[in-house]
Order: C-alpha cells, then structure tokens, then sequence
C-alpha cells in the first residue's frame, strides 16, 4: 500500500518546456490556494479510474479553492515538439483543467519517479506525496484538510 510522505518540496516550477494544454497556469496565480498536482502517463491502463476520482476532486474542492493540475509524463522528443497527442488525450477524457507537458524537469524537481503521482499543496506551498496505484484514496483527507474554510476569515484555513 503507498505511503503519503510530507516532503519540503514547495511549489515553484510549472514552467514545462512541453508547453501546456487546456491554459498555461504561473505559481503567482496559486498563492494561498490548496494544489493538487497529478502527474500521470497516457500510457498507462488505469488513469480512467484516477481520472473519475480527479473530476470527483474538483466538483467537491473546487468550490473550496482547489486549484488541480494535471502533469504529462509520457515525454517523447515527438510529443514535446507537437503536443497534439496529449491535447486529443485531454479531450477524448474530459480533461479540462490545465496539464503541462512536462519534459521531465517537473518530475525531477518534484521527486516524481513513477506515475500515477499525486502532489498536495498546503498553504505554506509544502507537498504531500501520494504514489502508486489506487492511491486516488489517499489523496481525499489531505484535500479535505487543507480545503477547509475558517468562517471568521472567510478563506481556506492554512
């Protein structure tokens, strides 16, 4: 079973050479908001389950000042100078938030070796790191604590 792991990590790079799909997103717009970075592979057989869980994620959090991004691993040298395969991908799924194309500066700078990877963000911008299959599970408390509104303040509690 995979094992969250708080790492030091901040949120800094979302800059990938790959470009992006869906609308370019700069870390400026993501201050104080709860991020989930999802970096995950067209490759592989069972992103439609973690899929249907990222879109369960964003119809709950959302409102709650989730900010979700996806992360495409699948870096060939021919995917990174035409991203039109990851683009029909995002369609074909339903894909709408953004995804960058990464060209393996974020996985490295994030830690990520093997995907599905889930990145939490809290306030303070430190990740919470969810690996492996069916970790989609795991992922849901850490949203639900960094999601939470402090009424008196009327934004997302850090």
């Amino acid at each position: 079973m995979p094992t969250p792991t708080q790492d030091n990590h901040y949120l800094t790079l979302l800059d990938p050479d790959g470009g992006w799909i869906n609308a370019p997103v700069h870390v400026s717009e993501l201050d104080g908001l709860p991020v989930l970075l999802y970096f995950f592979s067209m490759t592989s057989d069972d992103h439609a389950r973690d899929f249907a869980a990222l879109q369960r994620f964003l119809e709950e959090f959302g409102p709650r000042g989730l900010k979700v991004i996806g992360v495409d691993v699948t870096h060939s040298a021919k995917e990174l100078r035409d991203t039109n395969a990851v683009e029909a991908f995002a369609r074909e799924q339903g894909l709408l938030f953004p995804i960058a194309v990464d060209d393996g500066s974020m996985a490295q700078a994030y830690g990520v070796t093997k995907t599905p990877t889930w990145l939490v963000f809290d306030a303070d911008r430190r990740h919470h790191h969810f690996s492996g299959k069916n970790s989609a599970r795991q992922v849901r408390p850490a949203l639900e604590r960094f999601t939470q509104y402090d009424s008196s303040a009327g934004a997302p509690a850090p």
